[in-house]
């Protein structure tokens, strides 16, 4: 669902909502890492072959993304990319 500086979605079950900057927001401030805040958000995923169909349906629509890697310390694959404001996001199987 989207309404005007929020939409909200489902993944997994699970319901999350983005609401956009607040009112007090300077005019063009941008996503900074190095802030304190949000740096990136992680969602389990918890079958390899939908962990496929994310990182395919981010190559069709366009979005830069990972592909499909390991990650040798978690020893799990994932795929990682990053939204429009540069917020990483990342589908790690569960």
């Amino acid at each position: 669902m989207e309404l005007p500086g929020f939409f909200l979605f489902v993944a997994g079950g699970t319901a999350f909502g983005v609401q956009g900057p607040a009112v007090d927001t300077p005019a063009g401030d941008k996503f900074n890492p190095h802030r304190v805040g949000l740096d990136h958000i992680g969602l389990g995923c918890p079958d390899e072959s939908e962990l496929e169909r994310v990182a395919a349906a981010l190559t069709e629509a366009g979005v830069e993304n990972t592909g499909l890697k390991f990650d040798e310390t978690l020893g799990k694959r994932y795929v990682a990319f990053k939204d429009p404001d540069r917020i990483a996001w990342e589908f790690y199987m569960v």
